[in-house]
């Protein structure tokens, strides 16, 4: 190689470190960029959230915000429907209550009720009462015998099913019954 060749030959290297070192520069400036864009949105999200939380739109700090659920105690299950009340007589009404026509006719029949002995409701569709849901009603004061088909109104004292009643017709008469 001669002195002209190897001249040029630098001048290309040089040519292509410049390149190389740009392009590296390009990277950082852009990664620049976006560190200083992420810290501006970052900046404008918190100054919203703190001008919101100080004018009371939200009210993250405050117990109203939690949603609770009220413990209804009037609902049983099937395995704990003879713990209730073992000296005294009670009504356990199991029915349906995913389905709205049943649910809202059964709960009108418990909201009229004015008989003495306290009423219990019993959710069927209720995943913790499923083993005890067949196609025939067989009443029983075995739980492992009990199954349920459809409404029905069992009469409990002293850990057992004194009465059933299995019928629509027959469950609204005995609820509507006042001479009970």
């Amino acid at each position: 190689m001669n002195k002209k060749q190897m001249i040029k030959e630098q001048k290309r290297i040089k040519k292509e470190q410049k390149q190389v070192s740009k392009l590296f520069n390009d990277d950082k400036e852009i990664y620049n960029v976006f560190k200083i864009a992420l810290g501006v949105i970052l900046f404008l999200a918190l100054t919203y959230l703190l001008i919101n939380i100080i004018k009371g739109n939200f009210n993250i700090f405050n117990k109203r915000n939690l949603q609770t659920e009220e413990i209804d105690s009037t609902m049983v299950m099937i395995g704990t429907m003879f713990n209730k009340k073992s000296d005294e007589e009670y009504l356990v009404l199991a029915y349906d209550m995913s389905d709205n026509d049943t649910s809202s006719y059964y709960n009108a029949l418990i909201d009229k009720y004015v008989g003495n002995m306290d009423i219990y409701k019993l959710d069927l569709s209720s995943g913790f009462n499923s083993a005890f849901i067949d196609s025939k009603t067989v009443v029983s004061d075995d739980l492992t015998k009990l199954k349920l088909s459809g409404p029905t109104l069992l009469i409990i004292k002293n850990d057992k099913i004194i009465s059933s009643y299995i019928k629509e017709e027959d469950i609204t008469k005995y609820l509507s019954d006042e001479n009970r």
